[in-house]
């Protein structure tokens, strides 16, 4: 029997993060009160700013016009002032005291044609600065909320399919916690707001997430060891704004799919602002076992007195209930011919019955205030929780004796991580001579604890073509558990000078003090003490407005904690970068586009001792190479699109346990994708959309065993809006292809994800 393989190091401490299985005592349940609190405060929140707004609203002054309130464009489309989102109609309700005087009532303006950006120009946690992505030395790109939108986004991973040289990968049992292959090498942790996250079971809502920001190569001279070897996803929620807008919508679809949505945003006062986002999903799935149901609710507030301080709470609850713990089907050669209908696991009817169960929390609170025209400091802290429970089979390998496969089944797996985050920093710009400085400067402290443990239950073997269960397994001996805990000590400096009008350089320098520790039933404790350096350099040239030509270089360190059977501390894995690059605006201030050849060395990798699978050696290198291309924007004032191509090759260049010049898994060597939508004149309100996506050939293992097929996908949609209402259709793999998504280095590099075949939904909104 399989026990459960380890999971790469946490990124925030670096530790060796537990894998299938529970916590002990030492993590208290948490209180029943968990699943109220959240409504109670969003009723709150929701009571204050219905019954604040009016009267804040009956307060302006006359002098309050319709050019400040939204309006509605002639497309039909919502268009409030300085937004592009969100509609809010004057009513007599709404009316100011002089208006009312003489008989008045509030102007409702009609404005020309308005279409969302596909393109970005600035990112926050990428520079955590005000500077322009063009003046920035490194690849970025950024999903915002209307790509999300066009495409009908319900899962975190769909945002792959527009940043090139990022896969998503098959994620811990379905729960909705994605990975993300980016460069060529699996990143299981990632950004929420800016802070590092934990990410086996921390899964989020896409209905609180604002945009996505993604950081091409190591982050250490920011972020320090998060763990981050090809990049880091940033997930960025939705801040309360200074309008009054909402929206609601009802989502139908294939496979039982039924989902609502609510963001409604109050200005409570002049200075106070508040948000609430939610969702309820409940839906079956395409293969013979399995249902999933969740909500998620997200409040959030902001104070801001207009006067260079400001303070904002962000909050979300999130919970889902899976029927099933899927890991898709087993990573064997003649995968093709297995169906892709049907769970390859303990059917839910069968005792004791895959499933799984999450409760994640994050509360972020920042601050900032301005110290003078030039420089700001910022305050900010994040706490999150998660917690999985869980029986889970899986293969126990992908060698098979005929079509015969032997699978373990863990039982009671119950899984808790906590985190804690804070940072404090200054910013500002300052002049030495005639070079001008942007200057970032901070301090910042993470701390993890992780816990896992479970009973197991027993192994079963599973004909693939003709699968049997076994029903009555009991519960046997409790596995061992697994305890973690660890902190992170980070000073960091970043400077970009302009040292001419057209030369710009880049330096940053991170400083981390790492102390870990890792426990494990029945094996010694693994303890670490590590510091690191970070180092970054960048250069930037342009020798016109629209074109910026870049080079950098980067190193990142993370510690490794394992297993060596005499308590030596492990030196720090290592991963350096040189990039150079052209940032190029295709049509000023509406397309961008960023091409970009990287040259990235991972090295100092824990690998297994080829004398004792218990240990682990350092030996491990692996190198990738690659191009890529991203443009994104507007074409026209009716046509948006985005576009992404990348070349990546990764391979092992030493190790004792997988072989030199293998390829790692699930990178494909050619990647590309085109999304467009576009407003047609002659019948106003309407859009049309369509997405053409290409994955190459991969391989499916490491060590290299068998390639995956490559394939080709087509979506579409198809949106109407009159007034405040809008219908949108969007149809997923128009063509019905079949295809698979490889599993993760981070979990399972065993199982693949089977693709959901031609699926629909429809999507009904109204917004006020």
């Amino acid at each position: 029997m399989k026990t459960p393989p380890r999971p790469p190091r946490a990124g925030v401490v670096g530790m060796r993060a537990p894998m299938a299985c529970g916590v002990g005592e030492i993590f208290p349940k948490p209180r029943t009160r968990f699943r109220t609190a959240p409504l109670h405060m969003a009723v709150a929140m929701m009571c204050a700013g219905l019954v604040a707004a009016p009267q804040a609203r009956a307060a302006d002054s006359a002098s309050a016009t319709a050019s400040s309130s939204p309006s509605l464009a002639a497309n039909g489309e919502s268009e409030p002032a300085a937004k592009t989102s969100g509609v809010a109609t004057a009513a007599p309700g709404d009316a100011t005291p002089a208006q009312l005087d003489h008989g008045t009532l509030p102007a409702i303006s009609v404005v020309g044609t308005a279409v969302s950006s596909y393109g970005a120009t600035t990112s926050d946690s990428t520079t955590r600065t005000d500077t322009p992505l063009k003046d920035y030395a490194a690849s970025v790109q950024v999903v915002p909320s209307d790509v999300l939108r066009d495409r009908g986004v319900t899962r975190i991973d769909q945002i792959a399919d527009n940043v090139s040289g990022v896969h998503a990968e098959a994620s811990y049992g379905g729960n909705g916690a994605t990975f993300f292959n980016i460069r060529g090498f699996s990143e299981s942790n990632g950004l929420r707001d800016g802070f590092r996250n934990y990410g086996y079971y921390a899964f989020r809502d896409v209905q609180n997430i604002d945009r996505v920001e993604v950081f091409k190569g190591p982050a250490g001279a920011l972020y320090g060891g998060v763990g981050a070897v090809g990049g880091y996803i940033d997930t960025v929620s939705k801040r309360p704004e200074p309008d009054n807008f909402g929206e609601v919508g009802v989502t139908a679809g294939s496979y039982g799919l039924v989902r609502t949505t609510v963001d409604v945003n109050r200005a409570v006062s002049d200075d106070l602002s508040i948000r609430l986002n939610g969702a309820a999903e409940s839906n079956s799935t395409f293969q013979d076992n399995g249902g999933y149901k969740s909500w998620s609710i997200a409040p959030a507030i902001t104070w801001d007195n207009h006067h260079g301080t400001s303070v904002t709470l962000l909050s979300e609850f999130n919970h889902s209930n899976r029927d099933g713990f899927d890991f898709g089907v087993p990573a064997v050669p003649n995968y093709q011919a297995l169906s892709r209908t049907r769970y390859y696991g303990l059917q839910s009817g069968v005792y004791p019955g895959d499933y799984g169960r999450n409760d994640t929390v994050a509360e972020t609170l920042l601050f900032e205030h301005a110290l003078s025209s030039n420089w700001k400091l910022r305050l900010a802290g994040q706490y999150s929780y998660a917690r999985q429970r869980s029986t889970q089979s899986f293969p126990d390998s992908t060698t098979a004796t005929g079509n015969l496969l032997d699978y373990s089944v863990y039982s009671g797996a119950n899984e808790v991580s906590r985190q804690y985050s804070a940072r404090a920093e200054l910013a500002g710009d300052f002049f030495t001579g005639s070079l001008k400085h942007s200057l970032l400067a901070g301090v910042d402290y993470g701390y993890l604890e992780v816990g896992s443990g479970g009973s197991q239950v027993s192994s079963m073997t599973l004909d693939l073509f003709n699968p049997a269960y076994v029903s009555g397994l009991t519960p046997g001996d409790p596995l061992p558990g697994h305890e973690g805990r660890g902190a992170d000590y980070g000073v960091y400096v970043q400077d970009l000078i302009d040292l001419t009008r057209q030369v710009k350089l880049q330096v940053g320098l991170r400083a981390d003090r790492f102390i870990n520790r890792a426990d494990e039933s029945g094996e010694a404790t693994a303890r670490g003490q590590q510091t690191a350096f970070s180092p970054r350099v960048g250069l930037v040239w342009q020798p016109t407005s629209s074109t910026s030509l870049f080079t950098d270089w980067s190193r990142n360190y993370a510690p490794n904690v394992g297993h060596s059977g005499s308590n030596v501390t492990y030196a720090a894995e290592v991963a350096e970068q040189f990039e150079v690059g052209v940032k190029q605006d295709l049509i000023k201030n509406r397309l961008q586009a960023n091409l970009a050849l990287f040259d990235l060395n991972r090295n100092h990798i824990l690998t297994t001792d080829p004398t004792n699978p218990l240990l682990e050696v350092l030996t491990g290198k692996q190198r990738s190479q690659g191009v890529e291309l991203d443009i994104a924007g507007n074409i026209t004032s009716r046509w948006k699109a985005i576009f992404t191509y990348a070349y990546t090759l990764a391979k092992v260049t030493s190790d004792t346990t997988y072989p030199v010049g293998d390829v790692l898994s699930n990178v494909p060597r050619h990647s590309a994708s085109l999304w467009t939508v576009y407003q047609l004149q002659s019948v106003p309100g309407l859009q049309v959309g369509a997405g053409v996506y290409y994955v190459g050939p991969r391989e499916a293992t490491l060590p290299n065993t068998f390639k995956l097929a490559g394939y080709v996908r087509t979506d579409a949609m198809a949106s109407y809006q009159r007034g405040p209402w809008k219908t949108q259709l969007n149809v997923f793999n128009l063509f019905n292809r079949k295809y698979y998504t490889g599993g993760s280095a981070a979990t399972f590099d065993y199982t693949l994800m089977p693709s959901p075949p031609l699926s629909a939904q429809v999507t009904v909104s109204y917004a006020f």
